[in-house]
């Protein structure tokens, strides 16, 4: 997502002798480890903290970041909230854009770069003179040139209550100092209330001084609990006529209160937030461990130190200042989230709602289709001990919930996105030789999120890919099962449990069977074929976020067979090439996440992410260096736009940090790196006690566009680009030799093999249909993609035969079809794939329907026929089968083909309140044997708007004798989405799926 920034505080100056020298680096959170280390490196080079790091980067835009303090991976995230709707603003998912000028007020927990809204819990407002609780009245507005932000502070003076705002944090607390205008009553608001749905709170004043609750919400997280004791350093007045309360009031139900202290004569008031997933007790013992004094300051030099130490482990030398902002920016957002969960004294909030205790920190906000690609890779060299423990946690989620978690938020599984990448993240880490968590429990636990059956896995077990048929975005949920597969396979072999490896990588094959040899794209099936047509930029419900063009080189696991599918090295270029230079453009549904696009190349979401270092695999591995440092040249600045998409919980900064690094992985869970292009002059990262990993970049002629040559400790790495993290974790020196032109060309990248020559699996076959209806006899056809594979068949559940060519049917039929590769000197039966079916419907074709309405183009099924082309959809709207029609009465004619004596009429509607679609009010059906006089009848239904999850029905007519040609169908729309509803006034949608009729 995109930003806009303000200009931060002046960056330190160089005096002579340190110009262009830096020193940035990544290490344990608790200050006491790395402070000897820290004062020392204090002493020499710039305040990092606050000359470096710039949280506007992706405020503005896209990004979705917010500027507010926090310390690294702590749970109080306190920053301003300029965006009061978390439901329907996008762009306010963090709670905070940079093009506002409001601020509504400063609350304790945001999510970083997300494309969905939650959290901005217990919003505290300042006032001066009156005041109110009304949104609409505490908000103020302010000047961005009053606003300052580092890492660890923040600043603003807002101009209504002319009171300017300081905030700074711990783990767990949030610290607010307001200075007031001299002779004006000092108030705060507290608001519970703000943004998302509240489903209870409570708000209690123990006495003058300290505040107690709870904010329990349900918004992305269904159930978020959240505990908070807020104390004063000056006592409350007296509030409505009470007098100054010094026993305990609980205000149970009540969402927001406002405190008053007076005129505080020039005073600052010093405002104290601990929270606590627990308990109220847990929030006032976080605050109290955390912050015991009323120093604002010092918590604000705490949490630039902390910091500074954690930034402080990474040595950089060049480049010029922005992108060394740019740099230590994404370092700094690379560390915000995973957060922790637990309190002070281990105690946590489990998966099950329960309250547990565990020895380790406990960390929530797992972004894993996003972080598993760079950010969590990242994390194995920067933070292993933190990646010990979020892999703890992990497994936590699985004993208390039944598997891995796939998008988790305060202790809630929001099941956003797809895949089960936990395994990823935990193979990875593993095999890159990180201990300290029961290997065997969490082997179990990725077997079991790969045995389910939710999400088309059960579909993808039994054909060997998802159907479109079967849920929506099966070609991006195939291809990133089968890699996730191929992770359990490789922690499977490294703990010996050779059956589970051989199983699991089997079905990381499975990608293959939505290969289109013909157009070289993974495409969605349907029936057992292709879909048709096929558009490469239309972006559709086939995919995450995505088009073909995305996911065009999604086989991270298995590069070997998918460059021997496309047909060697030579055509992988070609290939690499085209997606860069496609035209810059999509078709279908808009989708806002595709963004920073180079060619189809869209560096603003997670698919194409690994894209660029394909180069190394392929015949022209030069031109990994030319997209790598266009990437990070064009799309990302020091400016609040400064990111090309949503940050996504420190991914879009994590690619960049690796990039700039040098290196990147093509494949997590390979425990191997792919050799890039150095940033940087030279980088030194303190990896642990007398281990140094050291990066240099030596420029020939000060020309940096190609690598001419890469060493690691003075010799050649032993193989092309790429570098094993276990020769990186110890520590060494990793030298590139940078030019104008690239060295030559390795003469042993990868020796081109034929991809279907593998042991014991075989692609299933393609069977070719023009269609799944026929109105007479239709020609079919079967293919596979192996070309050494023999094809069988066998109609309606006859005997298996040789399939010699195109099949005519001409009735209803019931068509499977297995391969067969015969393995030499197996004297077998030979290898044979699972088997693929397509149902062929005889329909009358003598229909014909004319819309008047006109359905979105996503949600077409096919064009206008589709309401009597006798396909039925599911439950899920998405499928494919379904029209869709926004805000307007479906309004359609169908001609009989012959007058008829019709009994009964109905149409097949869909409902799903959280997607805004309804059953429609009524369907009125009118019937004519010649198009000018009209009959009518009704079908109504009684099912309540606020029914939850998703529904379909056939909406049929009473019973009825009425002759008739003509058919008008007229669906009522349920009207604008309900005052009770997210959408509340806006357009509401009507579904369907087949016209419905009964004739004599």
């Amino acid at each position: 997502m995109s930003y806009r920034i303000h200009k931060l505080t002046e960056a330190l100056r160089p005096g002579p002798g340190t110009a262009n020298q830096l020193v940035v680096v990544l290490a344990s959170t608790m200050l006491c480890v790395v402070a000897p280390f820290c004062s020392k490196v204090s002493a020499q080079f710039p305040n990092i903290a606050r000359d470096l790091v710039n949280p506007f980067i992706g405020t503005g835009g896209h990004g979705h970041t917010f500027p507010g303090p926090c310390v690294p991976f702590g749970s109080v995230q306190l920053s301003p909230d300029t965006r009061p709707d978390g439901i329907h603003d996008w762009d306010g998912a963090s709670g905070y854009h940079y093009g506002d000028s409001v601020i509504y007020g400063f609350s304790h927990t945001h999510l970083s770069g997300t494309g969905v809204s939650d959290l901005c819990d217990v919003l505290l407002m300042p006032m001066s003179g009156s005041f109110s609780t009304d949104p609409d009245e505490y908000r103020s507005s302010f000047r961005k040139e009053t606003e300052e932000a580092s890492a660890g502070y923040y600043r603003v003076h807002l101009d209504e209550p002319d009171v300017t705002v300081e905030l700074t944090a711990t783990q767990r607390v949030g610290v607010h100092r307001y200075t007031y205008p001299r002779g004006s009553t000092a108030h705060v608001i507290l608001d519970l209330e703000h943004r998302d749905f509240v489903r209870t709170t409570s708000i209690v004043r123990v006495n003058d001084r300290e505040v107690v609750g709870e904010r329990r919400s349900s918004s992305w997280a269904s159930d978020q609990r959240l505990f908070f004791c807020i104390r004063f350093d000056h006592p409350m007045l007296e509030n409505d006529g009470q007098r100054s309360l010094a026993g305990a009031i609980a205000a149970f139900g009540k969402e927001k209160d406002h405190f008053s202290f007076g005129d505080l004569a020039g005073e600052t008031l010093v405002v104290k937030v601990g929270i606590s997933a627990v308990s109220i007790e847990g929030a006032r013992a976080n605050l109290d461990v955390e912050v015991p004094h009323w120093d604002f300051d010092r918590v604000r030099r705490e949490a630039e130190s902390t910091w500074n130490a954690t930034l402080g482990r990474v040595h950089v030398k060049g480049g010029g200042r922005e992108e060394q902002r740019i740099f230590y920016t994404a370092l700094y957002h690379s560390m915000i989230a995973p957060c922790i969960f637990n309190d002070v004294d281990g105690n946590y909030r489990g998966m099950d709602g329960e309250i547990h205790h565990a020895d380790h920190d406990v960390y929530t906000i797992f972004s894993l289709w996003d972080t598993f690609r760079s950010l969590h890779p990242l994390m194995t060299i920067l933070e292993p001990e933190r990646t010990r423990d979020w892999i703890r946690t992990m497994l936590l989620h699985y004993t208390q919930g039944g598997r891995l978690p796939v998008w988790e938020l305060w202790g809630n599984e929001t099941d956003c996105m797809i895949g089960y990448h936990s395994v990823s993240v935990i193979a990875d880490a593993y095999l890159k030789g990180i201990r300290g968590f029961d290997a065997h429990l969490a082997l179990q636990a990725m077997v079991a999120s790969a045995e389910a059956d939710h999400y088309g896995l059960d579909a993808y077990k039994e054909r060997g890919y998802i159907s479109s048929e079967d849920g929506p975005e099966s070609v991006s949920r195939t291809l990133e099962y089968a890699y996730d597969d191929w992770c359990i396979a490789q922690m499977a072999e490294a703990l010996g449990r050779q059956d589970i490896a051989d199983r699991f990588t089997l079905r990381s094959r499975q990608w293959q069977n939505l290969y289109d040899p013909g157009t070289k794209f993974f495409r969605p099936r349907r029936n057992g074929g292709f879909i048709e047509p096929f558009d490469p930029h239309e972006v559709n419900f086939h995919y995450t976020e995505a088009n073909a063009w995305h996911y065009a080189f999604f086989v991270p696991h298995d590069m070997t067979t998918f460059i021997g599918l496309l047909g060697g090295r030579a055509e992988l270029t070609r290939q690499l090439d085209a997606l860069f230079t496609a035209e810059e453009r999509t078709t279908g549904r808009d989708q806002s996440d595709i963004s920073g696009m180079i060619g189809q190349y869209a560096h603003g979401n997670e698919p194409s992410h690994g894209f660029a270092y394909l180069y190394n695999l392929s015949d022209r591995p030069f031109t990994t260096d030319l997209y790598v440092s266009r990437i990070m040249r064009e799309l990302y600045k020091d400016a609040p736009d400064g990111l090309s998409g949503n940050e996504d919980c420190g991914q879009m900064s994590a690619w960049y940090v690796l990039s700039a690094l040098g290196f990147h992985p093509i494949t997590p869970g390979s425990a191997h790196y792919s050799l890039g292009i150095p940033l940087f002059e030279e980088v030194s990262i303190m990896l642990g006690p007398e281990r140094t990993l050291r990066i240099t970049g030596a420029a020939e002629a000060g020309s940096r566009d190609h690598v001419v040559s890469i060493e690691w400790n003075d010799e050649d790495t032993k193989a092309f680009r790429t570098l094993a993290h276990a020769e990186l974790a110890e520590g060494g020196h990793l030298h590139f030799e940078l030019g104008p032109r690239p060295g030559s060309k390795p003469v042993d990248v990868m020796e081109e093999e034929d991809p279907f020559i593998l042991p014991r699996w075989v692609p299933v076959p393609i069977i070719h249909a023009p269609s799944a209806v026929l109105t007479e006899s239709m020609e079919v056809d079967i293919s596979c993609s192996d070309p050494h594979a023999e094809l069988l068949h066998r109609i309606n559940g006859g005997d298996w035969q040789a399939h010699e060519g195109p099949l005519v049917i001409d009735m209803d039929t019931h068509l499977e079809a297995v391969a067969v590769r015969q393995v030499p000197n197996d004297g077998g039966e030979g290898i044979r794939s699972l088997p693929v079916s397509a149902r062929f419907k005889l329909i009358d074709g003598s229909r014909t329907m004319t819309l008047e309405s006109e359905p979105a183009p996503q949600y077409s099924a096919g064009g206008e026929q589709a309401l009597v082309d006798g396909e039925r959809g599911g439950s899920d709207f998405r499928t494919g089968e379904w029209q869709g029609f926004e805000g307007q009465d479906l309004l359609a004619t169908v001609d009989l083909g012959r007058p008829q004596r019709i009994t009964r009429l109905g149409l097949g509607v869909l409902q799903n309140e959280r997607s805004w679609i309804w059953y429609p009010s009524e369907v009125e059906f009118a019937v004519s044997t010649n198009g000018r006089q009209w009959s009518t009848v009704h079908a109504t239904h009684t099912v309540p708007r606020d029914l939850e999850g998703s529904h379909s029905m056939e909406l049929w007519t009473d019973e009825f004798v009425k002759r008739a040609r003509y058919v008008k169908i007229i669906a009522r729309s349920a009207g604008p989405c309900p005052e009770w509803h997210p959408g509340s006034g806006r357009p509401s949608w009507i579904f369907a799926d087949e016209f419905l009729i009964d004739v004599e």
